[in-house]
């Protein structure tokens, strides 16, 4: 929606900053002509297709990559390619020791911006598992303060209560002041105290604002917490009151609704402004006054896709209803949030910040992150920027979204900003690109939002979600996005729930219909949670593939595995056993030949590749609030293979993002971005399952130069790499005699 204001310039941050190079020198995106051969270890190209039973493509040590320039120029045997370099020429030699080459991870669905602003205010995130929460608090955790609760330091939570609590001490932060805002809550895996269930946390979602004012000093002042889902916020009454809602006069016009939310009204939207003029918008009163209020607000405030939900202010109490404090969708949350815009930091202010989260990116293995929500004009600028300079440390793909505010403050509002910048731009050389689209047709499982064909269950946290929330109809997302698909804009859907996935199928389908030359362009379900009902669970894949075999070939599937890890037994109490057993049915998929790839949608869960791994191949999933050891399995049945795995992490999400000729493997043509790991993933011998998340990362490569990593609590700091020395300018002959 053309929103003056989005999520991530409210959530300002301050972070650290990040920088780039090979070895000790400085990288510059302007290559000189030089090489560089890769040997002593294994490489994994990851060039094999996904109906390969056998990985090929797997080289030992008398196997070199040369790179010329930014690119790879051969593979092949060491003393063949050695030979091939011209004589006299600029030799750089990098001995693996043992080591795994492989292409940089590619995380194809995040959210940077919105990460590095959260960081800023109170952290109120669960904790993660024990063998995960150690390595996080070393790398993206030290973004994030620390709670004290008690006179303790804690640097996650477990309870609804300690969470209240530790918001309520932290303070409301001066730059925001008089609003106490959070970041993080999760009710799906946080029990509100040591006394009570999950399942009752239902009256906390059914009310949210009555458990917020129970805590001193956040009844008197405005609170703002936001869902770790990012599809939720818990709010108090004095936000609505401080935030000028209630009583404000319904004066809106169809154009400027239109104009807020890019969405044209129907005639009976039309209909519904025009007969409730001059109404006025309460913030208490009987059931039928505020389910009119409710109606009132979504078009005065322009949040067509979100509510915000009533509840009775005391069971008796002579039908006296109030906004319950829980906000469903972005959308409904900005009204709130707009009163903090002269108090808040501009993206172009977060640079640093968003850099020093890439280098961490970086550390963990990714060469190129993709953000999943480019909405407005002053985020693309700061990214743009971040792309030119010369401290970036990894690509930076964007997808835009489809109602996203693009036009400078001084263009025409009616003008199409939506414009591509494509990977091969000469100004930004691949470091920054844009030319897809992103579209959310439903909320969160977890929730309790994401559009089901069968309801939640009835006994658990989301027994009065019903069917939970579908943020537009099948034929809203084909106006939407219909010219986006006739000028040749790939698109990527949010869809959590079955009925949301449907719809979303059919929307792609109606697509290629109607342009014939979206039909080769990547379409991707992101998420895509739950894949069907109790009776039937695993539908979803079945749908895709009659559509991969009709008029949608390139429709695949990107899954968030933490789903699996951190919330799969809290969707039992959600979904029931069936539907929960079998989300992320990557086994299926891929069984299908589906292709899929995995992501971290951070900040809801870590950005760590190798994790994700992990998780598709264990998919063990631990009972919160008991996080020790390694969890449970999740429907074993779903679980990926390594090779897969891989693929999931490396030239899969290429292919969803258009770009699979440039990156994603290690082939003869393409950009060198690689990743060196200590160990080899492939070698079940030498890392157990349950251990890949331990699997050192040496360093990385963008563009065949190696980025210069900086320490995660001290930007000024370089971390050094040992693993990942070189020798500069050595010549053939030396490298021949040393292999």
């Amino acid at each position: 929606m053309n929103y003056t204001l989005k999520l991530p310039l409210v959530m300002a941050a301050l972070m650290l900053s990040a920088c780039s190079s090979y070895n000790d020198r400085q990288t510059t995106h302007n290559d000189t002509q030089k090489y560089l051969v890769i040997n002593g270890g294994t490489i994994i190209t990851m060039q094999d297709g996904m109906l390969s039973k056998n990985p090929k493509h797997i080289y030992g040590k008398d196997y070199s990559v040369l790179v010329k320039n930014n690119k790879i120029e051969a593979i092949g045997k060491t003393t063949e390619v050695v030979n091939s370099i011209p004589q006299g020429s600029q030799i750089d030699y990098f001995d693996l020791n043992g080591q795994t080459l492989l292409p940089g991870f590619i995380e194809p669905h995040a959210h940077l911006q919105i990460t590095v602003a959260g960081a800023q205010f109170a952290d109120l995130m669960p904790c993660l598992p024990d063998k995960y929460q150690s390595i996080y608090e070393k790398g993206y955790g030290v973004l994030f303060k620390e709670n004290e609760i008690d006179g303790k330091t804690k640097p996650c939570l477990l309870y609804l209560e300690d969470a209240l609590n530790a918001l309520a001490y932290q303070g409301n932060q001066s730059n925001v002041a008089p609003w106490y805002i959070g970041n993080g809550l999760d009710p799906s895996r946080m029990q509100f105290n040591t006394d009570t269930d999950l399942t009752e946390n239902a009256e906390f979602l059914a009310y949210p604002a009555k458990y917020i004012e129970q805590v001193k000093p956040l009844k008197t002042n405005p609170v703002f917490i936001l869902d770790q889902s990012g599809h939720l916020a818990y709010v108090n009454q004095q936000a609505f009151k401080t935030a000028g809602i209630c009583g404000t006069k319904f004066d809106i016009t169809p154009q400027q609704f239109e104009n807020k939310t890019g969405m044209q009204p129907s005639k009976e939207q039309v209909d519904f402004i025009t007969q409730n003029q001059g109404k006025q918008i309460l913030c208490g009163g009987t059931k039928v006054e505020m389910v009119e209020s409710q109606n009132l607000a979504k078009f005065q405030f322009g949040f067509p896709d979100g509510d915000w939900q009533i509840a009775e202010y005391e069971e008796g109490n002579n039908d006296y209803w109030v906004f319950s404090g829980l906000l469903n969708e972005e959308s409904a949350f900005y009204p709130l949030l707009n009163t903090l815009i002269d108090k808040i930091k501009t993206p172009s202010e977060q640079e640093s910040d968003m850099l020093h989260v890439l280098n961490i990116a970086s550390q963990q293995g990714v060469t190129t992150f993709t953000e999943g929500g480019g909405s407005s004009y002053e985020m693309i600028k700061s990214y743009q920027n971040m792309a030119m300079s010369p401290d970036m440390p990894t690509r930076l793909r964007t997808l835009y979204t489809w109602d996203g505010n693009l036009c400078s403050p001084d263009t025409d509002m009616n003008k199409n900003c939506h414009q591509k910048v494509p990977f091969d731009n000469a100004q930004y050389k691949g470091l920054f690109s844009a030319e897809g689209i992103k579209l959310w047709s439903d909320g969160s499982t977890q929730g309790c939002s994401a559009s089901l064909s069968e309801s939640y269950s009835d006994t658990g946290l989301c027994e009065t979600a019903k069917n939970g929330h579908a943020n537009y109809t099948k034929d809203q997302m084909v106006k939407n996005l219909s010219k986006f698909a006739k000028d040749n804009w790939y698109i990527h859907i949010h869809a959590n729930g079955n009925q949301a996935i449907q719809n979303s199928i059919e929307t792609f389908n109606t697509l290629a219909v109607k342009h014939s030359n979206y039909k080769q362009l990547p379409s991707v379900l992101i998420h895509s949670t739950v894949n069907g009902t109790s009776d039937s669970p695993v539908h979803i894949p079945d749908l895709i593939e009659q559509n991969r075999n009709g008029n949608v070939p390139n429709l695949s599937s990107s899954h968030l595995i933490g789903h699996v890890a951190y919330w799969g037994d809290s969707f039992k109490n959600e979904l029931g056993d069936k539907r929960a057993k079998h989300i992320n049915p990557t086994h299926t998929e891929w069984e299908k030949g589906i292709p899929l790839s995995l992501h971290s949608d951070m900040s809801i869960t870590p950005l760590y590749p190798l994790w994700f791994m992990e998780q598709a191949i264990t998919r063990r999933t631990w009972k919160y609030p008991h996080l020790n050891g390694n969890g449970i399995p999740l429907n074993k049945s779903e679980s990926l293979s390594r090779y897969q795995a891989l693929m999931a992490v490396t030239i899969n999400p290429a292919m969803q993002h258009n770009i699979a000729d440039k990156v994603g493997s290690i082939e003869v043509g393409k950009l060198a971005d690689f990743v060196v790991l200590a160990e080899n993933p492939m070698d079940a011998n030498a890392v157990k399952n349950t251990d890949i998340h331990n699997i050192q990362v040496s360093c990385t490569f963008l563009n065949g130069k190696k980025v210069k990593w900086y320490k995660a609590d001290n930007k000024d700091e370089v971390l050094n790499t040992p693993n990942c020395t070189f020798e500069t300018n050595v010549g053939a002959k030396y490298i021949a005699n040393l292999n």
